[in-house]
């Protein structure tokens, strides 16, 4: 599994209602191992090993994620049997931007109204402690 210590999920991918569970982890891996070079060259083995799912269930994964655009795969054919010598996927930025901007506005507010976090600590006065 070479050197990989963890997965991390963009929020742009964490928070994308598109996407099922194993498209996000998916994607965020093929993310992940297109960062130095611009693609990703994983076969869907390596990353069914890491995503604990089969081959084809990452063969399908993949095919989802370029119907809904967020990749491009690029095959390159052996000459003799036209046999698929290597895969090539990369990542559609823009996509991926796309949705941040349209989706993610406003994240990172300061919002109590859905949250457990209490406005006023308890015991600001000395009404609210009780000693027992």
């Amino acid at each position: 599994m070479s050197n990989l210590k963890g997965l991390w999920i963009p929020l742009n991918i964490l928070l994308n209602e598109e996407l099922s569970d194993k498209e996000k982890i998916v994607l965020s891996m093929i993310s992940y191992l297109s960062d130095e070079i611009g693609s990703c060259f994983a076969s869907n083995k390596y990353i069914a090993s890491i995503v604990n799912v089969t081959s084809d269930r990452v063969s399908k994964i993949v095919s989802s994620l370029k119907k809904k655009g967020y990749i491009e795969v690029r095959l390159k054919f052996k000459k003799e049997n036209k046999e698929v010598e290597s895969r090539q996927i990369i990542l559609n930025k823009e996509k991926l931007n796309e949705y941040s901007e349209k989706y993610l506005e406003g994240i990172g507010e300061n919002n109590y109204l859905d949250s457990q976090k209490q406005l006023h600590p308890i015991g600001e006065n000395n009404e609210d402690i009780i000693i027992i």
